[in-house]
């Protein structure tokens, strides 16, 4: 008994380890259990992670904001901090993740298994069990660390908090980093906020906070001519003949001729880690910000210096193919994950002058393209004839209908053939008869009068739509297993014992959004177009006029304007999530190869 109270003095009177954080973890973490580099820390592995480290200990500091890269050490760099803290300079804790099931995760998979591996802390966990839970620890020296979600509001209340680390704040509910920061007011200049994320969206909460700070951006200085200067992804170049025989970009000639290009003396570094360990032992974070307050201190990196610049080119290829067939997601998170860098949203007046294309409504289209006896999407000339690749989208009204038909070619363009007001189904079936439409290929809004929708979908073999607020929809395949997309699986809707037909859902956000892009393009040159005929009426025109994307309590979405006649624009809009289904258009339409992509 004496000896364990010696012990206790011995470890209260010992004076605290003020060596920089990043030194002591050198010395105290025997290695980063999730890391894929082995072995003890090493800051020089990741020189971008000291100096934050340094200001999140540092006292004349209040917030520190971190916005970088993903799989870059962000996360990391509050988990050495953490354990620095825990033996050295003690106090109640409250470490957040975006829900409480992130935060249960992020406690049982990275730091319970980093406190392990570093002796300091290990000593200090409690021996009772109750005191040590994936939400709650109660160490040794009395300590208090609480690992919960930012999504629950009361996680963000009642407690009086010295250390705040909000990891991932992109994801938290607009508000939610201030509750957060407002915990620390107790402690006064002791008090610590510190906020991690990757890129969120342009003026959001984390993006805002970070602009208050002196906005620190890691740079180096080139090796040929001193000039210091950031990582840019305006600087990153790749061989513009590195294509196919088809003009398709070769990704692996891509990643082989990519370089970055020093902004001083044009000198090109070679895409290797070692070129890259070389850079970054010149790194130094330089203040772009500086007339912030000075106890307010961010640091931004991309990943530029941590991960192989031919492969940032290929991702960013290959999603700006898939924002050619209107699918910007990829693009999003290029921005947001890689450049760690705000999104920002396609706003503008929405109003657009269409060209018209050369043409007249009705007249046959010989880039059109067909559906082969497999089900496969194929271009001409035919060696059989196939199924014409035409849509027919109806919006159906109280007492009438809008009907659209348009013609696709496999590579994502598109012939709007024609468009019409309609009195009865019987109408729309003479339509589809008159274009030689195949049924499964007309789609039907069933927003209203929707039993009756259903039931003439059933009879004629068309397949009915309905719009809905969320994002994307779960697909469980055999080959990827659980994608995402923007619409439904198809599901079965039976009305009597012979009579049933088939219905999908779509995301009116992601849908319209692809629509948007879609629309923006009438020349050749630019990728997959979208025509009108010369002969297109005004009132086709002014409907395709009557949405804008606005946002509404921290949700985009696409909103009539006023109360203008949005009919052609529903069908249109149809017609883009028929086309993301059959993969004409979209992500999935690049993964087959289907699209040339001519940006540099």
């Amino acid at each position: 008994m004496n000896k364990d109270i010696a012990n206790m003095f011995a470890e209260a009177v010992r004076p605290a380890d003020r060596r920089a954080p990043w030194a002591w973890a050198e010395d105290n973490i025997a290695s980063i259990p999730y890391s894929p580099m082995p072995g003890r820390f090493r800051s020089e592995h990741s020189p971008w992670v000291r100096e934050p480290l340094e200001a999140i200990v540092d006292t004349k500091v209040r917030v520190v904001s971190i916005i970088a890269a993903v799989q870059a050490g962000k996360t990391t760099v509050s988990e050495l901090a953490l354990c620095y803290i825990v033996p050295n300079l003690p106090g109640p804790t409250l470490w957040l993740s975006a829900t409480d099931d992130d935060a249960k995760d992020q406690s049982e998979s990275r730091l319970q298994k980093l406190f392990d591996e570093c002796e300091p802390v290990r000593k200090l966990f409690p021996k009772d069990r109750h005191k040590k839970r994936n939400h709650t620890i109660h160490f040794a020296n009395g300590m208090p660390l609480w690992i919960l979600g930012a999504f629950n509001k009361t996680n963000l209340q009642r407690r009086s908090i010295r250390w705040v680390f909000a990891d991932e704040t992109w994801q938290y509910p607009a508000g939610h980093m201030a509750e957060a920061e407002a915990r620390v007011t107790a402690f006064g200049w002791l008090g610590k906020c510190v906020f991690m994320s990757q890129g969120g969206e342009e003026n959001d909460d984390t993006h805002r906070k970070f602009e208050t700070t002196d906005m620190r951006e890691w740079t180096f200085a080139c090796p040929e001519c001193g000039k210091r200067q950031p990582f840019d992804w305006d600087n990153v170049e790749w061989s513009k003949d590195a294509r196919d025989a088809n003009g398709n970009w070769d990704f692996a000639a891509v990643r082989e001729t990519a370089s970055l290009r020093c902004t001083g003396c044009n000198h090109y570094f070679p895409d290797t880690d070692a070129m890259r360990r070389v850079l970054n032992a010149s790194g130094q974070f330089v203040r772009t910000n500086p007339n912030a307050a000075p106890e307010n201190v961010g640091f931004h990196w991309n990943a530029l210096c941590a991960m192989s610049w031919g492969r940032l080119a290929e991702l960013y290829l290959r999603a700006k193919a898939a924002m050619r067939q209107g699918d910007t997601s990829l693009l999003q998170q290029f921005y947001q994950k890689r450049l760690a860098l705000p999104w920002r949203e396609y706003v503008e007046d929405y109003k657009m002058e269409i060209a018209t294309c050369g043409y007249r409504k009705g007249e046959p289209w010989a880039g059109e393209g067909g559906i082969n006896r497999l089900g496969r999407v194929i271009a001409p000339p035919f060696a059989e004839t196939p199924i014409p690749l035409r849509i027919l989208t109806v919006d159906c009204q109280m007492d009438h209908f809008f009907a659209l038909v348009r013609s696709w070619a496999a590579d994502g363009s598109s012939r709007l053939v024609w468009n019409e007001r309609l009195l009865t189904f019987d109408d729309v079936e003479s339509l589809q008869s008159r274009f030689n439409i195949h049924p499964n290929l007309v789609f039907v809004d069933a927003g209203h009068a929707t039993y009756d929708v259903y039931r003439q979908c059933a009879k004629k073999g068309w397949v009915a739509l309905l719009g809905d607020r969320r994002a994307t929809f779960p697909h469980h395949t055999k080959a990827q297993g659980t994608v995402q997309r923007f619409y439904s699986p198809r599901r079965k809707v039976v009305l009597t014992n012979d009579l049933h037909c088939y219905v999908h859902y779509w995301s009116n956000l992601n849908i319209k959004d692809t629509l948007a892009r879609l629309r923006r393009n009438q020349n050749p040159a630019n990728g997959p177009t979208w025509e009108v005929p010369d002969d297109i009426d005004e009132d086709y025109l002014s409907q395709m006029e009557s949405e804008q994307r606005v946002k509404e309590h921290d949700t985009w979405l696409w909103k009539q304007i006023g109360k203008r006649p949005n009919h052609y624009w529903d069908c249109e809009a149809m017609q883009a999530a028929a086309a993301t289904m059959l993969k004409i258009v979209g992500r999935e339409s690049v993964d087959k190869g289907t699209v040339t992509d001519g940006d540099d």
